[in-house]
């Protein structure tokens, strides 16, 4: 009996990390306006998907693992991330601070 509930919970353990989709980006924001960063680090979509808002709003994709310079990225930049580019849509947006932001969107949102 022991072995079935063991291997219920190693089933549905594997059901919860299935269910674990979005995507996971880090951004390094130049305090003086100069250029910032943008990493994809991992995209249920396979790609991640990036649409930066307000003056002069860009859209681009990114695939895992690249990281590419922005000009227009400065300290108060709103951004939209999301694993397929539909989802851009009905983002949260997230305002971006001067230094690093890892920002995973997905099931469970979280800035850090």
């Amino acid at each position: 009996m022991r072995v079935h509930a063991v291997l219920l919970l190693l089933a549905l353990a594997g059901c919860h990390g299935a269910q674990q989709v979005g995507v996971d980006m880090a951004f390094d924001v130049d305090d003086d306006g100069g250029r910032s960063s943008a990493k994809c680090i991992a995209s249920s979509g396979g790609a991640c998907q990036i649409e930066f808002r307000g003056a002069g709003a860009v859209r681009t994709t990114l695939q895992p693992g690249e990281m590419r310079s922005f000009a227009q990225v400065r300290p108060g930049t709103v951004v939209c991330i999301a694993a397929e580019l539909a989802d851009l849509a009905r983002c949260e947006p997230v305002t971006l601070a001067a230094g690093y932001a890892r920002i995973r969107k997905g099931r469970y949102n979280r800035v850090g």
